[in-house]
């Protein structure tokens, strides 16, 4: 877990998965600078909360930022975890399912908000440069002009729904795997043998790229025709956002907060979790159709700039930070 002040009084924890190393010091800082403590991620959570209401925090603040299975593998945690929520001044979801996962692990309801993620969709417009930039990596990646590529953004777990995508691609036909190309971008978590196993033996190692993690991730959604998430469970999911910043089409499946960024039919579709089948389908109306695709990728790129801009994000966290600190004893009278 590690620690740091803001200029606004506030401390932002975050888990980092190793040893709680710095718990004294962090306690130290909250008596003496009294501030917000906005925890992100479990572990930050089940320690940083703790040691901000016993030290004096001004407020203390959660977010939760993915679905809750993850606490069936830790249940005492996810014990302490509930019952720490009643005492926060506020918890923050980043898509309606995770609000309603707060709500049903007994959240009070007035402390319960809503705030999407948010992005800069502005590095993804595409003008001439990044015209001019599709091409040279079309060329850097020996695909041709007249391929479509399908690029899907995501580590390589199994719950990020990779195999079901494999599986998807047979169904749209056999003239289909000669005319597209499948970028799968992120790092092995353990999959990814599996997986090149699966596209040979489905005789799809030709159309499927293992491109791995990738410091590039925005070039290469310029290179890209469509965006695909075949998830099965999600928070909210910036590779989505990004993806409709970048003016693709996506296709996602419906978990989590996939729906609530993509608009069935009009941003791309949204289509069941486990179901090769439907994604093959939409998949398949997208392959087969140009303009539908530039349609739906400038309708996902609007929406993006209208719903999910970085500036809403923002000032959406700042209301609230302002709205505690505010409720400070004492604050009208403070300078």
């Amino acid at each position: 877990m590690k620690g740091a002040f803001s200029e606004q009084g506030m401390l932002v924890t975050e888990g980092s998965g190793g040893r709680i190393s710095n718990l004294v010091s962090l306690a130290n800082e909250i008596r003496k600078n009294r501030p917000l403590v906005h925890c992100f991620l479990p572990e930050a959570y089940l320690l940083g909360s703790g040691v901000g209401m016993v030290c004096g925090a001004t407020a203390c603040i959660m977010s939760r930022r993915s679905r809750n299975h993850y606490q069936s593998r830790h249940p005492v945690a996810a014990t302490v975890e509930r019952r720490l929520h009643r005492h926060m001044d506020a918890l923050i979801g980043n898509s309606r399912a995770v609000v309603q996962d707060l709500l049903d692990e007994g959240a009070p309801p007035d402390r319960v908000r809503l705030i999407y993620n948010g992005i800069d969709a502005e590095r993804f417009a595409m003008g001439v440069e990044r015209q001019e930039l599709r091409r040279v990596l079309r060329d850097q990646l020996s695909v041709p002009d007249d391929r479509v590529v399908i690029t899907c953004v995501a580590n390589l777990f199994p719950y990020k729904g990779h195999a079901d995508l494999l599986d998807a691609f047979p169904l749209l036909g056999a003239g289909v795997a000669t005319r597209t190309t499948l970028l799968l971008i992120g790092r092995d978590a353990g999959s990814r043998a599996a997986l090149e196993a699966q596209a040979a033996r489905l005789g799809l190692s030709a159309s499927v790229r293992f491109l791995g993690e990738r410091n590039d991730v925005t070039d290469l959604l310029a290179a890209s025709d469509i965006g695909v998430l075949a998830s099965h469970e999600e928070g909210f999911s910036n590779a989505v956002l990004e993806g409709m910043a970048a003016g693709l089409p996506m296709v996602v499946t419906d978990v989590g907060g996939n729906a609530e960024a993509v608009i069935d039919g009009e941003c791309g579709y949204v289509v069941p979790a486990r179901a090769p089948a439907d994604l093959a389908l939409a998949l398949g109306n997208l392959i087969g159709d140009a303009d539908r695709r530039q349609a739906m990728g400038t309708a996902a790129r609007r929406r993006v700039a209208a719903s999910f801009s970085l500036d809403t994000c923002v000032a959406a966290y700042a209301a609230l930070y302002e709205e505690l600190w505010d409720r400070r004893p004492n604050a009208a009278r403070q300078p």
